[in-house]
């Protein structure tokens, strides 16, 4: 009796795991649905919507001007570049993420601000903002939930890349010099010893 009660549990057990898988799966599909039928209807408005959901997605923007946009992003990682695009005005990005990295890519000689609701959630400008006439601010506002946000110039780390191999570069340089300076001593020594048994030679001749 004890195994089949043992036996009856595990099968309400496995039975429960299955109706639960289902259901995420089922939520997850009508959300699927609902985030590419949302872009579809945005594709022609001035302000898009990007959704992303259980995915790697990237958005680029490449010369043309961008308004804003609204962008959703759940258990994804989520990039939108607009590191190319053109901005004639002040524009918002409206966004929620869930269990999600997002980055936001920008050009140079823009500003950015950031008004997000974090729970769990890491966010950072790393936008070097400054005060000049006809420089143009991207507004970021949402929710961010169990979730890393970062906002960041075109090129950031791209450059720190670029000095990275610099530095190799440099060292390696370096490196090549002294050998080259090291080889022209020796050799330069290797003259003068064989001129010297030279001159000796000479003078026990003449002697």
């Amino acid at each position: 009796m004890a195994k089949k009660g043992k036996f009856a549990k595990f099968l309400l057990g496995a039975g429960a795991v299955a109706v639960a898988g289902k259901v995420a799966y089922n939520k997850y599909k009508t959300t699927k649905e609902k985030f590419v039928k949302e872009e579809n209807e945005s594709v022609d408005n001035e302000v898009k919507k990007y959704n992303a959901i259980c995915e790697n997605k990237v958005v680029e923007i490449e010369d043309e001007e961008f308004a804003g946009c609204e962008l959703k992003s759940v258990a994804s990682k989520t990039v939108l570049d607009l590191g190319l695009a053109v901005f004639e005005k002040d524009v918002y990005i409206n966004f929620s993420s869930t269990a999600s990295n997002v980055t936001i890519i920008l050009p140079e000689g823009v500003n950015a601000t950031c008004d997000i609701d974090k729970t769990v959630s890491g966010v950072r400008n790393l936008v070097d903002n400054v005060d000049e006439d006809g420089i143009h601010t991207v507004y970021i506002i949402g929710k961010a939930v169990a979730s890393n946000v970062e906002v960041i110039p075109v090129n950031f780390y791209v450059d720190d890349d670029d000095d990275f191999e610099d530095d190799n570069f440099s060292e390696d340089e370096s490196e090549d010099t002294e050998t080259v300076e090291e080889k022209a001593e020796e050799t330069s020594k290797e003259a003068d010893e064989e001129t010297d048994d030279d001159t000796l030679k000479v003078e026990e001749v003449t002697e």
